[in-house]
């Protein structure tokens, strides 16, 4: 039975600063034609965030800290305080990141979730957030078995997309004021965002950010005001380590991503790395753990580097407006391939409030070029085995081997070789001819 969209009840449950920004566009293009439930947890800036957004919410938990124990007795908290506000707001669907206290409480009270996967350092967490989940959201760079493998038990609740999980900012537009200048900070200025200390994944605590601040604080360019310096710590500890460097604090949460009104950005924060990179900001990793999936693609397009002295190099390198230029147009080409996962998710939903959930995508007959043009741009954001491509594709094995190898033969596409056997990922002149073949398309459409 279909229930009327002004009757529905969407229950949003956040749990970092990254949701809260992810969800903000879902929530407007909803306010009005659906009712809304916003649970937010108190960490880390996420209530500052949704302040200044004007986002309606209750405050539901809290983060554990790293200690085990901590992270139980929190889990058990936020459940206990979910279960009753949850039972009498009656939400007809969940949707969160990965937040497993939140999907527990949704699969515990019968209410379908919906959840992004993004991580699969985070095992144990997947494990428990996905079982449950009605639908999953996954970018290119895995695979069906791999998402298996963390939980994800029906491959046809995955919904694809291409890309970082950071695109849902190729709808943003930042207005025109501009927070830095408020604080009284010149351009350019280099945003710094420090370690994830609470994540599960994260080593032992290292001083590769700070150092590199220390260097670029004592720089001659800096003295001699070629450019700013803004901090963005997670808690007091990190707040006390840059207050020591004397680099300037963005104390407050902006009402739009920060990221916006940066010139270049440099840390060991993945999720910020990525928004940079899909703003086209140019940006500097200083992550020193072990690489997701997604930030070994980042990689592939950013200066990476765990040596203080590189960072600086690289950071003042990208501040030299040439040097910038240069990156933003190469990340262009790369970021104008990708999905917005906020209007998937988006869309998503509105086919749920008309009924049409289990519509079946309906595939026009292909020419040889559609074909050939479809795979380049699949294997322009990640190295694709012939397998995942019949997934991808829908062409038959035999096929689809034939239109490769043309393709490798004209240079479009390169094969290499590893233990896990054959991929093929689309070389700059394939890319080139796929942006023509795009706005030649666009043109005649």
């Amino acid at each position: 039975m279909e229930r009327s969209s002004s009757k529905f009840k969407l229950w949003v449950a956040i749990s970092t600063p990254f949701q809260a920004n992810l969800f903000h566009p879902l929530i407007q293009s909803l306010k009005g034609k659906v009712d809304l439930l916003v649970t937010a947890r108190d960490h880390d800036r996420i209530l500052d965030i949704l302040d200044a957004k004007g986002v309606d919410y209750k405050v539901v938990g809290r983060h554990g800290g790293r200690d085990l124990y901590g992270k139980l007795s929190a889990y058990a908290e936020v459940v206990s305080e979910l279960m009753p506000l949850v039972n009498a707001e009656k939400p007809n669907m969940m949707i969160t990141e990965r937040w497993p206290e939140a999907t527990r409480v949704a699969f515990g009270l019968n209410i379908p979730s919906w959840s992004l996967f993004y991580d699969e350092r985070e095992f144990h967490v997947n494990r428990m957030v996905f079982p449950l989940s009605a639908k999953v959201f996954a970018p290119h760079f895995y695979t069906r078995e791999e998402l298996r493998e963390q939980g994800v038990l029906g491959t046809s609740s995955i919904v694809w997309f291409k890309g970082f999980h950071t695109t849902y900012l190729k709808s943003c537009k930042p207005s025109e004021k501009d927070p830095f200048k408020e604080m009284g900070i010149s351009h350019p200025v280099v945003l710094a965002r420090a370690e994830p200390r609470f994540a599960s994944f994260f080593p032992e605590e290292r001083d590769i950010l700070d150092e590199t601040l220390k260097m670029l604080v004592s720089s001659q360019e800096y003295r001699r005001g070629d450019f700013s310096l803004l901090a963005m710590p997670r808690d007091e500890h990190q707040l006390r380590r840059m207050e020591r460097i004397r680099v300037p604090i963005l104390e407050k949460a902006t009402p739009e991503n920060p990221v916006f009104f940066a010139d270049v950005v440099l840390g060991a924060a993945e999720t910020m790395l990525m928004e940079a990179f899909v703003l086209c900001k140019p940006c500097v990793s200083a992550i020193y753990w072990d690489e997701s999936r997604p930030v070994k693609e980042l990689h592939k397009y950013i200066p990476h580097s765990t040596r203080p002295t590189e960072l600086r190099s690289e950071t003042l390198r990208l501040i030299d407006s040439k040097e910038a230029e240069t990156f933003k147009k190469r990340a262009q080409r790369i970021v104008d391939l990708m999905d917005n996962l906020s209007e998937k998710i988006t869309s998503e939903v509105r086919r749920l409030l008309e009924g049409e959930a289990r519509v079946k995508k309906y595939r026009r007959r292909r020419s040889e070029l559609d074909l050939y043009m479809e795979i380049v741009e699949i294997m322009s954001l990640r190295p694709s085995k012939l397998i995942s491509l019949m997934h991808d594709t829908g062409i038959s094995y035999n096929k689809l081997k034939a239109l490769v190898n043309t393709l490798v033969r004209k240079g479009l596409v390169a094969e290499s070789s590893s233990s896990e056997g054959k991929h093929y990922q689309a070389t700059e002149r394939g890319i080139d001819l796929l942006f023509d073949y795009k706005r030649i398309k666009e043109a005649l459409e």
